[in-house]
């Protein structure tokens, strides 16, 4: 098993130590045998932050191998579903256990709780982006 995510894609823009790089990402029936028949097939460009400390060996149109870890993926989900699943429950088990109020207002308390934790993760977004990281290689 790889221990890092690759798609191949092409150098979009080149600005100081900040390079762009456009992917195809495919979804997972882009390889079955009879996805002419499914309408499910699914692929979409996405443009892809990478920084580096010299740009200077790329350019524009190039077509490199854009890399991330794979523990990158698993903390993004956990961050993005597993840890909102979590506060959700608890919520809801704490709400309706000790609290006593009605499904309205633990509707509305879910919400609210929702909103504050993407807003924090939105404000978070410069110190995940380090976490986050990108890089590229070279196709020979």
């Amino acid at each position: 098993m790889s221990k890092a995510i690759e798609h191949r894609g092409t150098i979009e823009s080149i600005d100081g130590s900040h390079i762009q790089v456009r992917i195809l990402q495919m979804s997972a029936c882009s390889g079955c045998h009879a996805k002419s028949l499914c309408s499910s097939e699914e692929s979409k460009e996405k443009l892809i932050d990478v920084f580096i400390h010299d740009s200077s060996s790329y350019s524009l149109g190039e077509e490199v191998k854009v890399m991330g870890a794979m523990t990158m993926g698993r903390n993004a989900v956990l961050l993005s579903f597993g840890l909102p699943l979590v506060l959700i429950v608890l919520w809801v088990t704490i709400s309706a256990l000790f609290l006593s109020i009605g499904e309205q207002y633990i509707m509305v308390g879910i919400a609210v709780l929702l909103a504050i934790y993407y807003l924090a993760l939105h404000s978070l977004q410069n110190r995940l982006q380090k976490t986050f990281s990108f890089w590229i290689e070279k196709i020979s």
